[in-house]
């Protein structure tokens, strides 16, 4: 992880995401279609870009609480997988609500929090971009696996 640069870094996650998209595109992670918006491996951080699709939506057209709880997920694992180089499954995702979420666009903020042998951590938070109003915050925790996540440096 150390010897990545930002560059490197960004290039890497934007892989992912693509790789994702073009191998299962019609799975949950691809439709949630998150763009990177910029990226520290100092920081071990990442924000993305997500704006929300009518299927996204709650009968009160915010995002429905599943979605945001995904977004997490998906944001969180792909800093894990960046950095450990290993797949990785979720173990426990606590998830606060803030406010709603009824904007066009959302930054979302990940921050990798401890990378071990065996487990990851990260915080979330999710701001809309319009209003900079923080509208859910959120803790996850990953197991890594044994399998590689090969060509994803790059």
């Amino acid at each position: 992880m150390s010897s990545m640069t930002n560059e490197e870094f960004a290039k890497a996650i934007t892989k992912a995401i693509n790789i994702n998209k073009v191998i299962k595109p019609n799975r949950l992670n691809s439709m949630l279609d998150l763009k990177l918006l910029d990226c520290s491996i100092e920081k071990k951080s990442a924000s993305f870009l997500f704006e929300p699709k009518e299927w996204c939506l709650n009968p009160y057209d915010g995002v429905h609480g599943g979605t945001i709880a995904s977004i997490f997920d998906y944001a969180g694992g792909l800093m894990s997988l960046v950095v450990g180089q290993h797949f990785v499954t979720t173990t426990s995702l606590a998830t606060s609500y803030l406010k709603p979420m009824d904007g066009k666009r959302f930054r979302v903020e990940i921050e990798l929090t401890h990378i071990g042998r065996r487990m990851s951590n990260m915080n979330g938070r999710i701001y809309d971009m319009d209003t900079d109003t923080l509208c859910a915050t959120s803790e996850i925790n990953y197991l890594i696996t044994e399998n590689k996540a090969m060509g994803l440096q790059n």
